[in-house]
């Protein structure tokens, strides 16, 4: 299977690269990224689930939305909310080597029922809210259950494209 190499946007903004390196404690690594010797897809599998939900919070962020981690509402945890003036990402991070179409599926479904909970919130009642898998292994972009399953590595072009996506995957309104 091939890789895509994808990096960050050449500007890093001074804070961008400091939340990085406390995401990644790991400095060899951090400077064959930041010297393009390793590809994004190659620094996410050798960190720990949780450096990886940060990873993809950082990505989100240089795009230019502001972030929540492990949001919590109705003893549910949602990785990551990203969110701009119309849109919410709940993203559900799986830091997974194998995944199967059922382990996918379910967790689809989950991420699914999560999302909806944030309708119940003011903050994002008026909101579209999008919900989805970011994965560290697969190579493509897929839709289960109308929920997107986006690699880590695919993650800004999906975020970036949304609208050309809305007709395929659930989207979410509040009342």
């Amino acid at each position: 299977m091939e890789k895509m190499r994808t990096s960050w946007p050449e500007s890093f903004e001074e804070d961008a690269v400091k939340a990085i390196k406390e995401a990644i404690p790991d400095n060899k690594l951090l400077e064959l990224f930041f010297a393009k010797k390793i590809s994004l897809e190659d620094l996410a599998s050798k960190i720990s689930w949780k450096s990886f939900e940060k990873l993809t919070e950082l990505m989100f962020k240089q795009i230019g939305y502001f972030t929540l981690t492990n949001f919590r509402i109705k003893r549910r945890e949602i990785d990551v909310l990203a969110f701009n003036e119309n849109l919410v990402f709940a993203a559900d991070c799986k830091h997974w080597k194998r995944m199967s179409f059922y382990s996918l599926s379910k967790s689809a479904e989950m991420q699914k029922l999560r999302a909806s909970f944030l309708t119940s919130t003011l903050t994002f009642s008026k909101k579209q809210i999008v919900p989805l898998i970011v994965t560290l292994y697969e190579s493509e972009l897929k839709i289960i259950n109308k929920i997107p399953i986006v690699p880590v590595f695919k993650l800004k072009d999906f975020v970036i494209n949304i609208y050309g996506y809305m007709e395929t995957i659930t989207v979410i309104k509040g009342p």
